[in-house]
């Protein structure tokens, strides 16, 4: 059976999903998407650890390259599976002090040989995000300690009107519950108020801001809906270039 590693992020991985503005940790030339249509087979031969990944010198077959996930405990010398990925040249690990001429951001690894894990049904973010709410759950009623800022408007109202909020800014106040710094030259961060829409309770969003797990912020973006970044990052609800709201 098979043990899904998941990232910590940017996940990038965002993997890597994306776009925009300078990073003060990790600088590169334009990313060369990688077909995500079969899946890898790679045996790890060097493991080091940055900040906020794991970088990974694998063989696969007979060719041998680097490649990067979020922070993850990895094995020298054992082989993990992963499927998709997206390709920098030049990356540069401000971490590190290297600048490799080639690396894969992946997902994630899969490793064959883990037990899996019963547990509860739960929707599952490409980012590695997991909800905690059932699929198909409704609640207008906010978590302890968050208050809506002025203007601001809850997830619930979020997701349940976003084809009328499609392009527009909107206000959000919530606890930030994960964040992946400096991908692609942004910060992703998951944001939760308590409400929820159809067992959505959870928002991915962009911004430059450096915001710590935990904190309750407000913040102001744009609405994007049916966001494509590739690499089987879609995002059917995305809010971009949010900032902080005093």
């Amino acid at each position: 059976m098979k043990k899904l590693i998941v990232w910590s992020v940017a996940s990038l991985m965002t993997l890597l999903v994306l776009v925009q503005c300078k990073s003060n940790n990790e600088n590169y030339e334009p990313i060369q998407k990688v077909e995500n249509t079969n899946l890898h087979q790679v045996t790890v031969k060097e493991v080091l650890n940055a900040t906020a990944y794991t970088y990974l010198f694998v063989a696969e077959g007979e060719k041998e390259y680097w490649m990067a996930i979020p922070l993850t405990d990895i094995e020298v010398g054992k082989t993990y599976t992963y499927e998709g990925g997206m390709e920098m040249k030049n990356f540069e690990s401000k971490d590190l002090n290297r600048t490799f001429e080639s690396v894969y951001f992946v997902e994630n690894l899969i490793d064959s040989d883990a037990p899996v894990k019963t547990e509860p049904k739960t929707t599952e973010d490409p980012h590695g995000m997991t909800k905690k709410v059932e699929v198909g759950e409704t609640s207008t009623k906010l978590m302890d300690g968050v208050t809506l800022a002025k203007g601001a408007i809850s997830l619930h109202d979020l997701f349940s009107g976003k084809d009328k909020l499609a392009g527009k800014t909107v206000i959000l106040t919530g606890k930030v519950v994960k964040f992946n710094p400096d991908i692609m030259f942004k910060n992703w961060i998951h944001l939760q108020d308590g409400t929820s829409f159809k067992g959505l309770n959870d928002i991915l969003i962009t911004t430059l801001a450096k915001i710590n797990v935990d904190e309750i912020v407000t913040l102001k973006g744009t609405v994007f809906l049916n966001k494509d970044l590739g690499a089987g990052y879609k995002y059917d609800i995305l809010i971009e270039d949010a900032v902080i709201v005093k």
